[in-house]
């Protein structure tokens, strides 16, 4: 049995996870992460990675051990977007890394577009308006720390600083560069004009590497510390979204939704023409795990509305561990149209801190059920709504939806998203499509399989079909198939 070791790290979570050549996890464990103050001011986030890389560590002996050493084809790192740190000369890190979860950036933000041209840096880098940009923390660092902005050789992101302990090589995977809003999409690297910005220059990343290439083989003293055989090759990955679009087995320009609390839809297209209505609708385009392909997206908030609804008004079930179920039957019984409730789910901010979600045709004798149904409904429609404008920039095709994530366990609400999109939903049974993307990558940049094709024909899930209603089929009927072969 050849399998491949995906270590991950999550915000919540430090996993390692053991795959094999079919896609079939056959061991995984897990540790908690979490963030720390800043010493220098409490409201400040940063991570500890010596405390990452511990419970890596821990994680991968775990795993290791019960899959047994020799069964160990490679090894591969996959994370959140945006996140680094900066090295002086002898590779020591100079300051701690500044979590996405941190506001310092926030008003870095409105210096920057003062600064630059907004518009013409969306179009060249495709990143919307997100404070925690890597390009914000490099302003904030050189602004407020520019003794150690002077003295940084290289910025480094998480995912390279785990590689690098593993390999001893300093490297850049190229899906977490294309998070960073500091590449150029026509270039595919980074982008001139930002780094003429910053100070910086190509020299101070180390350099980029192709999701499947090998950054190096673990050294004796990590393969000793984790228990495994001498050279083992460390294959590059990096960015979880990049890869959970390739795990599900997503086709090139198949709409693709990650469902959780934020929804993200996305595809793996050629690139789309941004212009202000792109940004303005929040369109986000990263560079795919293969160049030549591009990952537009777009994301709104949404289990973390419906949560929102269960915490207002199903309180009494908090407890019981039957409150989503309560809620969804509720929702079921009151059919379409929820008895003239409208519900719009728009519950991100504006400028002034104020959300734009709204409750509509309340009456006196309006029930929980009603609401309940009313914000499945609203959170269906502005999928589809989102899927239009999404589909007017990059031609999706007209094939199924690919949906993944903790939201397509509820059945109402995957009928009534496929009844407004007017086409079946294609729902991923394996909730770890983000390391089976990375293992297909590591299984072909180890070699045991020829292309990331060939990987992704034999270690693609198996999927649940939900079919609009009007396609002549019961409501909730649904079906598993095995994925027919697709290109990656």
């Amino acid at each position: 049995m050849s399998v491949v070791i995906v270590l991950d790290c999550g915000a919540t979570n430090l996993r390692a996870i053991a795959i094999d050549s079919q896609g079939k996890i056959v061991a995984s464990y897990f540790v908690k992460n979490e963030t720390k103050q800043d010493i220098n001011n409490p409201d400040y986030h940063i991570w500890d990675f010596e405390q990452i890389w511990t419970k890596l560590v821990e994680c991968g002996q775990k795993v290791i051990a019960e899959v047994g050493a020799k069964n160990v084809l490679a090894l591969t790192v996959t994370t959140f977007g945006v996140d680094g740190a900066p090295f002086d000369k002898q590779g020591n890190q100079l300051y701690p890394i500044i979590s996405w979860k941190c506001p310092r950036t926030v008003p870095v933000m409105k210096q920057v577009e003062q600064e630059l041209d907004r518009l013409q840096l969306y179009r060249d880098n495709g990143i919307g308006d997100y404070s925690f940009n890597t390009l914000y923390k490099l302003r904030w660092f050189k602004q407020h720390q520019p003794q150690l902005f002077e003295q940084m050789d290289k910025f480094v992101f998480i995912s390279s600083m785990i590689t690098h302990q593993l390999t001893g090589v300093w490297s850049t995977d190229y899906t977490m560069a294309g998070t960073s809003m500091m590449t150029d999409l026509t270039l595919c690297n980074w982008s001139p004009a930002v780094l003429e910005y910053l100070g910086l220059s190509e020299e101070q990343f180390p350099p980029l590497v192709m999701a499947g290439d090998v950054i190096g083989s673990v050294t004796s003293d990590i393969a000793k510390l984790l228990g495994l055989g001498a050279d083992v090759p460390v294959i590059s990955a990096g960015h979880d979204t990049q890869f959970a679009l390739v795990g599900s087995g997503a086709a090139e320009n198949q709409a693709f939704l990650s469902s959780g609390t934020w929804e993200i839809l996305m595809a793996r297209s050629q690139r789309p023409q941004l212009d202000v209505h792109a940004l303005q609708h929040g369109v986000t385009v990263e560079l795919d795990s293969v160049k030549g392909f591009y990952n537009p997206a777009i994301q709104w908030l949404s289990s973390a509305v419906v949560e929102w609804v269960a915490n207002q008004f199903f309180t009494a079930e908090q407890a019981s561990g039957e409150l989503y179920k309560v809620m969804i039957e509720e929702a079921r019984e009151v059919g379409n149209g929820a008895s003239g409730v409208v519900f719009k789910p728009d519950f991100i901010t504006n400028a002034d801190g104020i959300g734009q979600g709204a409750i509509e045709g309340l009456g006196l004798h309006t029930n929980r059920g009603q609401i309940a149904r009313a914000v499945f409904e609203g959170l269906s429609k502005q999928l589809k709504q989102r899927f239009d404008y999404l589909s007017q920039l990059c031609q999706l095709s007209d094939g199924p939806v690919v949906v993944v994530g903790g939201g397509t366990k509820n059945d109402l609400w995957n009928q009534l998203r496929a009844d407004a999109l007017q086409r079946p939903l294609h729902i991923v049974e394996q909730a770890e499509a983000t390391v089976i993307g990375a293992a297909m990558f590591a299984f072909t940049g180890s070699g045991f399989y020829p292309d990331i094709d060939s990987a992704q024909a034999q270690m693609k899930p198996s999927l649940r079909v939900v079919n609009p209603s009007s396609l002549n089929t019961p409501p909730l009927e649904s079906k598993t198939v095995q994925q027919e072969s697709t290109h990656a």
